[in-house]
């Protein structure tokens, strides 16, 4: 039956071709030797094939190999058959959400399907969600499969940090109200800020919780809700503990003269993060260039053409003046009679 045809076609490539030559030709139908060929190559045809097919569970394998979700159309019997059921998980335990239920209820089926798949905890039945060892089997597979497992464990703290020790990322799909216990995070947090991470989105956005953070783990802010980003005096209080925090400054903290000026104090550099009416402010541009001249290229437009902030950067470094500032200022009369020695106002005098 599978032999070569008119132009070299096989059987098998004439069905591919055209599957619903099947349904009109029963003896392809029950030719085994055909229909492995075929399901082989193409496992969706196990829904064309004899009952005989459908039951073989050699050639129903040979479906789920080629397609996982031919596993749809074999014939139940099958599902009764533990070496069959081994070989379909061992394929991809994924697949147990295929089988009835009185499979899925079956701690040995379980466990070959978790150790294929974590994720297939999700077709357990609710007794075996909370059966500790399977859970912890199908976590250490997959992390997410964490979500499926039963309220209880998800919130279990002696079940949980035992795996929580070997991939941290477990915290991230435990239950809510674990994630939003204050006492128990800050305690995970001063051991590594990164737990931060973990914590409910709620958690995240709690100014309070985030200060009380920040004050011992500063960068940990980067894990905070992005609105915190936006609040200058979190952000401060970050990079007074760790400066790297700086980093993560929103938009609005660096639009905040206070903010800004703090910063600037501390490092000069910081001013080229600063909105453009910051970088505008002249006792911001004073308190940046008197740390360092080259501090004058990032300092507003407008105030590259000011002869007194010019004169500030000038007076320490004329090559950084020159580099930097507007062209104009150096035909101002009170910029060449101050850069000449002749007159030099007192308030541009950098104390």
């Amino acid at each position: 039956m599978s032999g070569y045809t008119a132009g070299n076609m096989t059987t098998a490539d004439r069905i591919l071709a055209q599957p619903e030559l099947l349904r009109k030709n029963d003896a392809w139908r029950l030719d085994k030797d055909l229909m492995k060929q075929v399901l082989g190559r193409q496992g969706q045809l196990l829904r064309l094939a004899s009952e005989e097919v459908r039951a073989d569970p050699d050639l129903v394998l040979t479906a789920v190999v080629n397609d996982g979700d031919a596993l749809q159309f074999a014939d139940e019997s099958l599902w009764k058959n533990p070496r069959f059921v081994r070989s379909v998980l061992d394929v991809n335990g994924m697949l147990l959400h295929y089988a009835p239920e009185s499979v899925r209820s079956s701690r040995d089926v379980l466990k070959a399907a978790v150790s294929s798949s974590g994720e297939a905890l999700q077709y357990a039945s609710d007794e075996l969600k909370a059966d500790k060892t399977l859970v912890a089997c199908a976590v250490q597979r997959h992390v997410t499969a964490l979500d499926f497992a039963a309220e209880s464990l998800r919130r279990d703290r002696s079940f949980l940090e035992p795996l929580m020790a070997k991939t941290p990322r477990v915290l991230g799909h435990a239950s809510d109200k674990l994630r939003s216990d204050k006492d128990y995070m800050f305690s995970l947090i001063q051991k590594d800020e990164n737990m931060l991470q973990y914590a409910s989105d709620e958690l995240r956005a709690d100014r309070d919780f985030i200060l009380k953070v920040v004050q011992i783990k500063g960068d940990a802010i980067r894990h905070a809700w992005h609105t915190l980003w936006e609040d200058h005096e979190v952000i401060l209080a970050a990079a007074k503990q760790d400066p790297r925090a700086i980093r993560h400054a929103g938009k609005a903290s660096w639009n905040n003269r206070d903010f800004v000026l703090g910063m600037v104090t501390k490092n000069w550099r910081d001013l080229r993060h600063a909105s453009e009416k910051c970088r505008g402010d002249r006792d911001i541009a004073r308190v940046a260039i008197k740390q360092d001249p080259q501090a004058l290229q990032f300092v507003a437009d407008e105030l590259k053409e000011d002869p007194e902030i010019v004169y500030w950067a000038y007076q320490q470094d004329e090559r950084a003046a020159e580099q930097y500032a507007s062209a104009s200022v150096f035909a101002e009369r009170s910029f060449a009679l101050a850069a000449a020695g002749v007159r030099v106002p007192p308030e541009w005098v950098l104390a």
